[in-house]
């Protein structure tokens, strides 16, 4: 029930921060914050990470709900194994961003990314992007330290 949880409370810290970036910004904003190193600016990235498949946003719509569901089901087997805790805690933080984005998508046709960092060509994402990132970056150290990170605990 917990990973449940974090799931949940992901998807709606990630929407209600995109509700917030669509009211209080402009697509042509740039607002430093953080000491200058992040800047707030609106984009409605209509593709995949970075705007990738911008042109097929069926594919990129469909896909994420496969993948997403298929990341469900693993974690659902996961918790009935009592699996490793941060494999359940990664996968929950990936699906949480996920779905977070696949709400974007459905509603708006577009993903709603506001964070920017303060280099050339920076990518622009959100709250879900973050926490996808993250969550696979957990995921992927899981299973290079855990011999089986799968297993029960």
């Amino acid at each position: 029930m917990l990973f449940i949880v974090v799931i949940l409370v992901i998807v709606l810290i990630d929407q209600v921060s995109k509700a917030w970036a669509e009211k209080k910004l402009k697509l042509s904003d740039w607002r430093p914050t953080l000491k200058n190193k992040i800047y707030l600016t609106l984009c409605k990235n209509q593709g995949a990470a970075l705007n990738l498949f911008e042109k097929y946003p069926k594919f990129v719509n469909g896909s994420s709900v496969i993948a997403m569901s298929l990341l469900l089901f693993y974690l659902l087997k996961a918790i009935k194994n009592n699996a490793f805790f941060l494999t359940k805690l990664s996968l929950s933080f990936i699906i949480g961003g996920g779905i977070g984005n696949i709400i974007d998508r459905s509603k708006k046709g577009y993903v709603v990314d506001f964070f920017a960092f303060k280099i050339k060509k920076s990518p622009i994402f959100n709250i879900a992007d973050i926490f996808i990132i993250f969550g696979v970056i957990l995921l992927q150290l899981t299973v290079l330290f855990k011999k089986n990170p799968i297993a029960g605990e």
